[in-house]
């Protein structure tokens, strides 16, 4: 089932991890603000009231990097990030063999969001992976060639963000959204890749709340989907397909149009030759492709509130089971003998004990990171959540 790219992203994390967190906090942000009364009581009712989509958008690629045991019980997951495409072309039966790609997955985990009679985690780990891949199927690599695992054997070096020697994948997962937010961040930017928030494989996860960066997108791109926007008369175009022809069938349109923009502008230069390892993509590499990057995250936001909006055009009912009734988003987790508190508050706390720690809220039992001393988390199950 797991493709030489899933294999490969067990080992080197731009293979899963698209958009970085600034990109996938940008869709879930996007989406959660046009969500209807009801899609919201229900997002309260399963993740926790005042929980934002952001703060956990990016937690299926957290999973896939972190500890030993993390990677041992998610590790099956890598393998859904992604779909492989041949001849710039995208077929489900062909690229998505068992379902086992990412359009399987929003279809499976929009099945188990929905499904009343699993229990509160069940949902939860459901929502998680639901906001994570409708940012992932929006990343035009995520359908690149598996000729060359989606840009990942292309290396390039780039002449817009950190100038660093890279891979393409890497490119559009990071440096075109990097660049365009130095631009616009009066501080010292942090670059999504950096180690601080992009560890290697044997190091211990260390984030920083990247907030006040991704929240520059949203705005943005907020302003361009309001009335007299230029993304406002489009809107009704990115959804005609999943209006006509329900989610099963618009995840195989997003994913061509990810082909056709991988063909087209990922792997082709400014001056209409192919991509090829060696080469130094220039700053107009970046200045004609950041519009698209924009647009790509715009559609995700929008499409995943479609999506939320017709599974809970009704609301919901939410089992309150034992093993967690509380909202477990991407840096915290709250036990349920105590008043719901944000990610910022927990890993605030922990802070307080150790300089720069944070809640590992994925353990079983979450300490601080650093201090080992236990913070706000609910016992969670051990089920993975996979129907398939």
């Amino acid at each position: 089932m797991f493709s030489c790219l899933c294999t490969l992203a067990l080992i080197t994390v731009p293979c899963v991890s698209a958009w970085g967190v600034d990109g996938h906090s940008t869709v879930a942000e996007v989406g959660d603000n046009r969500l209807s009364v009801n899609a919201r009581q229900a997002v309260n009712a399963i993740m926790g009231d005042g929980v934002r989509l952001g703060e956990f958008s990016s937690w299926p690629d957290f999973i896939l990097h972190g500890t030993p045991e993390e990677k041992e019980e998610w590790g099956w997951s890598a393998g859904l990030h992604y779909a492989d495409s041949q001849d710039c072309t995208f077929v489900y039966d062909r690229d998505c063999k068992d379902d086992w790609c990412v359009a399987g997955a929003i279809k499976n985990y929009t099945r188990r969001v929905a499904d009343e009679s699993l229990s509160r985690y069940e949902r939860q780990v459901a929502m998680k992976f639901l906001v994570h891949f409708m940012g992932d199927i929006h990343q035009p690599l995520h359908a690149g060639s598996s000729s060359n695992l989606g840009g990942n054997l292309i290396k390039v070096t780039t002449d817009f963000a950190n100038n660093k020697s890279t891979n393409l994948h890497s490119v559009w997962d990071f440096s075109i959204l990097d660049e365009w937010e130095i631009e616009r961040y009066p501080g010292q930017y942090v670059f999504q890749d950096d180690p601080a928030d992009h560890p290697g494989e044997d190091d211990e996860i260390q984030r920083i709340d990247r907030t006040r960066f991704w929240t520059n997108i949203v705005d943005s791109i907020g302003v361009d989907l309001m009335v007299g926007g230029k993304y406002a008369d489009k809107v009704d175009g990115w959804l005609k397909d999943c209006e006509t022809n329900g989610i099963d069938e618009c995840v195989n349109t997003m994913l061509q149009d990810d082909v056709d923009i991988a063909c087209s502008m990922a792997y082709t230069n400014v001056d209409g030759t192919p991509v090829e390892s060696g080469d130094v993509l220039s700053f107009d590499y970046y200045t004609t492709r950041i519009e698209t990057v924009r647009e790509q995250l715009a559609k995700g936001g929008v499409r995943f509130a479609w999506l939320l909006n017709n599974i809970f055009e009704d609301g919901t009912t939410v089992i309150d089971d034992a093993t967690t009734t509380t909202p477990i988003p991407a840096t915290t987790a709250v036990p349920t003998t105590t008043p719901y508190m944000t990610c910022e508050d927990a890993d605030r706390l922990c802070a307080k004990s150790y300089e720069g720690s944070y809640c590992k809220y994925w353990l079983d039992e979450p300490v601080c990171s650093g201090s080992d001393k236990p913070c706000s988390c609910s016992a969670q199950s051990s089920t993975t959540g996979v129907d398939f």
